[in-house]
């Protein structure tokens, strides 16, 4: 009987609970449907680990300065030339970073990299100049018409025009020449010359005193075209020498730049019976005599 009167209490409790709950509505702003349908977008649209970063606007500009930057120093350190002309009339004594030396001869001219030069020792040149390189990575002097390839030694390059002299004074030395692109090695008193058709010729037993004289104010000419003397004075003293075309003579001999530029023209005219008339300050005539 208690158990009966037991199990109609909890039915009794059972229909009150019920009725409440029937009686109670909870306002979904949503149907079901509705809420699992924009859940299933929201994971397409966002995957699982993957988060958006949003940068600030300042972040964006710094970000594009340091690039900016970055790319203009290495623009700068790539591009970057050092360029030195020695005007007629003087010498210059150059150090290279390596501490490698150049004795650069009037009206010459000279470029290299200088942030770049741990890593390619490379010169371009045109003129004349007297180089001593210490020993290292190859090292290279690119003229118009050769390339000389050294790693230490000591040489001299005579690059002017269509003239193209390189003497090997130590060491070895290696010259390419850029028309026919062939090689030459060359010994200590050896030296490679442009021929007239642009193909290099090798030269033994040459008087490497005599071709590295300017170094110390000598000129010294052994069979040279008379008008390249002239050429030479000029460079040496930035004075205009105004030769007549038909002039045609090879001339021998020595004297040092501390002379005068007039002493200098009338020991060179003498032995052709040729005459010097100073016209203004830096400009001379060589004619022939009546």
């Amino acid at each position: 009987m208690e158990k009966e009167k037991n199990n109609n209490q909890h039915d009794h409790l059972s229909g009150e609970t019920e009725s409440m709950i029937s009686g109670t509505r909870i306002g979904w702003e949503k149907s079901k449907e509705e809420v699992w349908l924009k859940l299933e977008k929201k994971i397409e649209q966002e995957p699982a680990g993957r988060k958006n970063i949003i940068f600030k606007p300042w972040i964006k500009v710094a970000l594009v300065a340091g690039i900016a930057l970055l790319t203009g120093i290495t623009a700068f350190i790539t591009f970057y030339t050092k360029t030195l002309t020695v005007p007629a009339g003087q010498h210059a004594e150059i150090y290279l970073p390596d501490n490698s030396r150049m004795d650069l001869n009037a009206m010459s001219t000279f470029s290299y990299k200088p942030f770049l030069w741990k890593f390619a020792r490379t010169i371009k040149f045109e003129g004349e100049a007297y180089f001593s390189v210490m020993k290292g990575k190859r090292f290279e002097v690119i003229s118009g018409n050769g390339k000389t390839v050294v790693l230490g030694t000591t040489f001299n390059i005579y690059s002017r025009n269509s003239d193209y002299q390189v003497t090997c004074i130590t060491g070895k030395v290696k010259v390419t020449g850029v028309q026919d692109n062939t090689d030459m090695l060359l010994n200590p008193g050896q030296q490679a010359e442009l021929g007239t058709d642009g193909t290099l010729i090798l030269k033994s037993g040459i008087d490497t005193c005599e071709i590295v004289s300017w170094v110390s104010n000598k000129l010294s000419f052994t069979s040279v075209p008379l008008r390249k003397v002239f050429d030479e004075i000029e460079r040496q003293y930035d004075i205009i020498i105004d030769v007549p075309g038909d002039i045609d003579y090879n001339y021998t001999g020595t004297f040092m730049k501390e002379s005068s530029v007039d002493n200098i023209l009338n020991l060179v005219c003498r032995p052709f019976d040729l005459e010097v008339t100073r016209k203004t300050g830096d400009e001379y005539i060589i004619s022939r005599n009546k």
